[in-house]
């Protein structure tokens, strides 16, 4: 399965992109798709075949966008064959999802402290987790 694009929900304030994309929607070539964010309490990853939220204007606060990151944010995985994506767990709490790569290093996108992270495994490893636990692979997402 080859990965085509990846596009985010971003916040923007004054014209700029504020922080980090509020969630990524990964797409493959076979019309399939999954869905990165921070789930609701801060803590756990949803990661689904869902859609991300239309662009919404904030007023004074700024809006929301659609924006392609591929090329900004992560051009290691432009055109990517992936194998499978399996889920990192934490306490028993989804905070995560690795790719594994065909021919690459694995990639990996996490949550912790109710923001996105991503890099490869020693980029994982040397975050500085908030509970100080490291994620484990714990099953595969089927996408």
């Amino acid at each position: 399965m080859r990965l085509n694009s990846i596009s985010a929900n971003r916040h923007i304030f004054d014209g700029q992109a504020n922080g980090k994309p509020l969630r990524l929607l990964l797409s493959f070539d076979s019309g399939r798709t999954l869905r990165l964010g921070v789930a609701g309490d801060g803590a756990t990853m949803a990661a689904d075949g869902g859609l991300l939220d239309p662009p919404i204007d904030m007023g004074e606060y700024g809006q929301t966008d659609i924006a392609d990151v591929a090329q900004s944010l992560f051009p290691r995985l432009c055109s990517c064959e992936l194998h499978d994506v399996q889920a990192l767990t934490s306490n028993g709490v989804r905070v995560g999802v690795k790719l594994n790569l065909v021919g690459a290093e694995p990639f990996h996108f996490w949550v912790d402290g109710d923001e996105l992270h991503w890099g490869d495994e020693a980029k994982l490893r040397k975050h500085d987790w908030l509970d100080k636990e490291i994620p484990r692979v714990s099953e595969r997402i089927e996408i």
